[in-house]
């Protein structure tokens, strides 16, 4: 049948889906209001979106199709170049029609002719497939076995039944021979005008001998209105009176036209997804999450065998979302993985002020890859593929761990997908059999960061925002990790402040330091510091069991003061020490929750505005008038000010509790590089 020439294939994608955004607007529900403004081509069916059903077909039809081109407008060239980047097609594979309302749309056939010429180098004389974007087809299509149903040179076409007679009105009708020949296609014909009921979506397969032919329609229609030439079913109609095309039926198509169509269509592919997966994932959709992490006091001694009291900032949180889908696929966040292009030079600064140079998509795939090597070395089956995505609100490059926290997040949305799969046990089970405990969460955590990434990285983040809550740590050499962590009841803690830098370039915080050299040298000043520190740790978990507020804040102020000695101003950083000077003018303790950027705030028992003797735990908090002025002092120097929302996720009562058990057991090796841990 088919020869083993290899195909090409252009998606039309420029339409504006003007009806489908009307009805998301005016849907009562607002249910689908997280998808105004997204292309129909790019809308998610079946977890995925609708284009990577195409992107399956085209790679798993047998090596017969190579180049994809996607023709798109302005107002969605973007989106479908992140799509394509991250699918691995190349920015390059999108084609931008200039247009930028459906009033001065090309039309589907001058689109198609676009991508012909403008792709010339990359189509060749290839045979073509066009393929509408909003098309889809039952999940029982094969693109490969279309092709080789395809009579040698003859160009080709896919049929469907219409459910009724009146369907015909709605669709694009094709006549066929007995050799299986298209021999007239009528549009929207009624139902009187022919018997045929074979209805011909917007899928083709043009042989390049006839691909010629669609410019010379579009000259002989020139001078038509856009009515006449836009439909690529009107090219059909034309081209079967002067080449060969063959029909080959199908079970049926999806049409998402309007939002009940496209209700119908997810409906569909929940039933049909939820059925192949429920005997193996046994959890369509899950959720996992990690909060950002605030060192009270001691670091960063942790990177120096010293000990730190960390606490969540429940404010801001990372969460992955795991999906059932037939691919693996990683879906990149529009805002932090917005790729390579930038609207202007604007744009690149302030994109890249606010985001740093990466984005969130390599810390996915690469705590999927790490999970994966996991279950392969211990033959524990990955039955079901997913789709992940990720979003966050921690503020980034300011010292809160904002990539640690999506790793985490991504972990626990692994462990409690495939849980299931294994029995009831749940993700602790999935873990023994994996062969970690609860406490090599962290180090997992790390190695995703460090050995995958080369992310410099250290345990006080990972295990805080794996334990969550408020938990004391002892890296001290020699100590066994199952005894190094401690959880505090998160009740003993005071009203607390955070205050972070929102002006990220230009910061001489930048500027190297050699604390680590000078520590392995022996130099007096870091290692009496660190000794300090890791003290100050224990002081401070003392001071919050005694309820000794200004102790703390005491404790606070001469861990900043022990870093600013030993990293001096330099490295500090200017915009830093005035973030500190700022809070300690308006009556805060304050010192860096991680190595720079924001700083956590502890009210003194004897600032202004207290009473005298009232050093209780609710003294210390703010009135909403002062909280104010106090939050609108930092704006104005380009800080935010928030109160501190504390995450109780792990508490097991009102006791410190040991993590896990002392065992005797060799202390774990502790891999990665570690500078400055915090």
């Amino acid at each position: 049948m088919s020869d083993e020439r290899q195909w090409a294939a252009v998606i039309l994608a420029a339409g504006y889906g003007s009806r489908l955004q009307k009805d998301i607007e005016n849907d009562p529900s607002k249910s689908f209001d997280h998808l105004l403004g997204q292309p129909k081509a790019l809308l998610p069916v079946g977890g995925v979106p609708l284009l990577d059903h195409w992107l399956r077909a085209f790679r798993e039809a047998d090596g017969k199709v190579g180049p994809v081109v996607v023709v798109t407008n302005e107002l969605f060239h973007r989106q479908f170049q992140e799509w394509a980047v991250s699918r691995g097609l190349g920015r390059n594979a999108v084609l931008n029609d200039g247009t930028t309302a459906n009033e001065n749309r090309l039309g589907a056939c001058a689109d198609l002719q676009l991508a012909l010429t403008a792709k010339a180098d990359v189509l060749g004389d290839r045979d073509i497939l066009v393929v509408a974007g909003d098309t889809l087809f039952f999940q029982d299509f094969s693109l490969g076995a279309f092709l080789r149903a395809l009579p040698d040179g003859r160009s080709g076409v896919v049929t469907y039944q219409v459910g009724s007679d009146a369907e015909t009105r709605k669709r694009g009708i094709v006549e066929v021979d007995g050799t299986g020949k298209v021999t007239q296609l009528l549009e929207k014909p009624e139902p009187s005008a022919t018997a045929s009921r074979s209805a011909c979506p917007a899928f083709y397969a043009y042989r390049s001998s006839c691909v010629p032919l669609i410019g010379t329609f579009l000259e002989a229609n020139a001078a038509a209105p856009l009515e006449a030439k836009d439909a690529p079913g009107q090219l059909l109609a034309w081209l079967v009176t002067r080449t060969d095309v063959h029909a080959v039926p199908v079970s049926g198509r999806f049409d998402i036209g309007n939002l009940s169509q496209y209700r119908d269509t997810l409906a569909f592919y929940a039933q049909t997804l939820d059925a192949n997966l429920r005997p193996h994932a046994g959890a369509g959709v899950v959720v996992g999450r990690a909060c950002a992490r605030a060192a009270i006091a001691g670091n960063p001694s942790d990177g120096f065998g010293g000990k730190t009291l960390s606490l969540l900032v429940a404010n801001y949180a990372a969460s992955v979302t795991v999906r059932a889908s037939e691919r693996v696929v990683f879906v990149p966040h529009p805002e932090y993985d917005k790729g390579d292009e930038f609207a202007s030079m604007g744009e690149l600064l302030l994109s890249t002020e606010l985001n740093g140079y990466y984005g969130g998509l390599r810390l996915l795939r690469a705590a999927a890859k790490r999970f994966a090597a996991l279950c392969e070395a211990a033959n524990v089956p990955l039955v079901s593929n997913f789709t992940m995505s990720y979003e966050t609100s921690i503020p980034r490059m300011v010292g809160l761990s904002g990539s640690s926290a999506i790793i985490t997040a991504a972990l626990r949305a692994l462990l409690q997908f495939y849980a299931p799969a294994l029995g009831d046990g749940g993700p602790a089970a999935l873990l023994a059999r994996l062969g970690l405990a609860d406490h090599d969460v962290p180090q997992l955590v790390l190695d995703v960061e460090a050995a995958e990434l080369g992310i410099t990285a250290g345990l006080q983040d990972r295990v805080i925002q794996w334990y969550g809550g408020l938990v004391l740590m002892d890296f001290s050499p020699g100590t066994p990790r199952g005894a190094a962590y401690m959880r505090m009841p998160v009740a003993l803690l005071p009203p607390l402040y955070l205050a972070f830098n929102t002006r990220l370039l230009g910061d001489s915080g930048k500027v190297h330091s050699p604390v680590r050299a000078r520590f392995a040298d022996g130099d007096h000043v870091v290692v009496g510091g660190m000794r300090r520190l890791a003290q100050i740790a224990d002081e401070s978990a003392a001071a919050l069991r005694a309820a000794d507020y200004a102790a703390l804040c005491d404790l606070m102020d001469e861990n900043f003061a022990l870093r600013r000695k030993m990293y001096t101003d330099a490295v500090v950083g200017e915009r830093n020490l005035q973030m500190v000077e700022l809070a300690k003018a308006y009556g805060f303790a304050a010192k860096f929750t991680g190595s720079g950027g924001a700083c956590l705030c502890l009210r003194r028992p004897g600032a202004a505005g207290i009473a005298a003797g009232a050093d209780g735990r609710r003294a210390l908090e703010l009135t909403a008038a002062d909280e104010e002025k106090a939050r609108r002092a930092f704006a104005a120097l380009g800080f935010v000010f928030v109160r501190v929302e504390l995450d109780t996720s792990g508490e097991s009562g009102g006791e410190s509790t040991v993590l896990s058990a002392l065992d005797g057991a060799k202390p774990p090796e502790i891999r990665g590089a570690v500078l400055q841990i915090d």
